[in-house]
């Protein structure tokens, strides 16, 4: 009887518990990756960068590496394709084991210059923080299974400030399932997560896009080369999934152990970022300098092609690491471009707005989630101009994407990690497979209709069945227990 009131519980309070959990841990997390990338550039400034860059990425990157393949190998790169194997039930742990090196892993891999994003990792961090806690508390394994999925979207929530895209993504990409509580329990985890960093006074990283002064229409000469830029993001989509596969194949052929892979990649992404101008050493500062149009055509062509291969290098390698904000990045760089296209071609001067909405292309050309990447890009910069130019280059970035290179990254990732996920016609093909004689039992006790209720009830609770033919002389019926 508890079981059946538990079952119409909903786990309001939990959820806001672990909202506030994974927004801390969000918070906690680009705090420290922020104070690594301080102190990077602060040793590039007082001693040779051509040799601080370099060596820093290497022991970063033998740390972060050696905290992987030792201690948790469920933490290697985003961990999204993770959280939704065990969100489909897949045995995949998610725990502190994985939370604990998640973090430290992810801090020190950032924070040493391995290009890469946070936010990937927050999902699984608050994934597995979620999971932690949902076996401290008694609940049905429906609910607990939501409750991770509210972890994951509220660390993303947290890691953009932008509590709509979390349940989006939970929605879309992680769950792939729109029932009313599932939306509700996410809705009070992500808002949970949101407050949890705003009341502590912080200052959110991707704070600046929301100052940008836009004052901009969708004027007519404007749609063919958002209709570009869309077709553009989706080509440069499917080639950067491209490249990150090609890279994860070939390191998983090198006969190196994952911690000097990972060492090399940081020294690899310390040597090109010596190599160019001072401001890209902080990717923060570059990226909100794209984003807001602060930059030239020359710089801009330059990050995209030294970011393209920084983050294949790095993911490649296995480092715990995402690619929401590389993919941001790379889009407001090729929303640059096309921006500066139409300005020359046509004088309209809305470089920013497409560096803008290019952003929300490419992340939908990587991930093939168009309504993940319109939320999550209005979020952030809070104009809702941009709303229409988002939903056009977004399904069109997804379209193309696709039709170049089948699957979104996490698909893929799934596949190469060997994670196959249960789907409805999987399941169908399996039932429409048994016959009767498969599932049967042919063994077990049978009741006398002469057994007492005192009897029956030890020989229910020892055998777990619910259920036992009773014979009466030639006659036979049926005992059904329920409690």
């Amino acid at each position: 009887m508890a079981l059946r009131k538990k079952s119409r519980y909903l786990p309001i309070v939990e959820a806001a518990i672990v909202g506030v959990i994974a927004g801390l841990s969000a918070y906690v997390l680009e705090l420290g990756v922020s104070w690594f990338g301080r102190l990077r550039v602060e040793l590039a400034l007082q001693h040779s960068e051509q040799y601080v860059l370099p060596v820093f990425g290497l022991i970063g990157g033998l740390i972060a590496g050696f905290l992987v393949q030792f201690i948790a190998p469920e933490a290697s790169g985003s961990g999204i394709p993770q959280v939704r194997a065990a969100l489909d039930r897949v045995q995949m742990p998610l725990n502190m084991r994985v939370a604990l090196v998640k973090f430290v892993g992810g801090t020190v891999a950032l924070g040493s210059g391995l290009f890469m994003g946070r936010e990937g990792p927050t999902v699984q961090l608050g994934a597995a923080l979620a999971a932690t806690v949902s076996r401290w508390i008694a609940t049905t394994e429906e609910h607990r299974r939501q409750l991770i999925a509210a972890g994951a979207g509220a660390g993303l929530a947290a890691a953009f400030n932008a509590p709509l895209a979390g349940v989006c993504f939970v929605m879309e990409e992680l769950l792939r399932e729109t029932k009313a509580t599932t939306i509700l329990i996410t809705l009070v985890a992500c808002s949970s997560a949101c407050l949890a960093t705003a009341f502590l006074a912080h200052r959110h990283l991707h704070a600046a896009l929301h100052s940008i002064p836009l004052s901009l229409t969708l004027n007519p000469e404007d749609v063919p080369f958002y209709v570009l830029l869309g077709l553009v993001c989706g080509a440069a989509a499917a080639l950067f999934n491209f490249g990150i596969m090609s890279a994860l194949h070939i390191n998983r052929r090198l006969p190196i152990p994952l911690t000097i892979k990972v060492g090399l990649a940081g020294l690899a992404s310390g040597f090109i970022i010596s190599q160019l101008p001072h401001e890209f050493q902080n990717y923060a500062a570059m990226r909100a300098m794209i984003a807001t149009g602060v930059t030239d055509v020359d710089t801009v062509v330059t990050a995209l092609a030294g970011f393209f291969f920084m983050t294949i290098i790095a993911y490649g390698s296995g480092a715990p690491g995402g690619l929401f904000a590389p993919s941001l990045v790379l889009g407001s760089a090729l929303g640059f471009l096309v921006g500066g296209a139409e300005l020359a071609l046509v004088g309209t001067n809305s470089v920013t707005a497409f560096a803008l909405v290019g952003m929300g292309a490419f992340f939908s050309g990587v991930a093939r989630v168009p309504l993940t990447a319109t939320v999550i890009t209005f979020e952030l910069t809070n104009h809702f101009v941009l709303v229409v130019p988002l939903m056009i280059t977004s399904v069109l970035a997804t379209m193309v994407g696709e039709l170049l290179y089948r699957g979104s990254i996490y698909d893929r990732l799934m596949r190469w990690n060997d994670i196959t996920l249960r789907t409805d016609e999987s399941v169908s093909a399996v039932l429409l497979a048994l016959k009767a004689k498969d599932i049967m039992r042919t063994s077990g006790p049978v009741l006398g209709s002469n057994l007492k209720l005192k009897d029956v009830l030890p020989t229910f609770g020892a055998s777990g069945r619910r259920g036992f033919p009773v014979l009466s002389g030639k006659k036979t019926g049926w005992c059904h227990y329920t409690n």
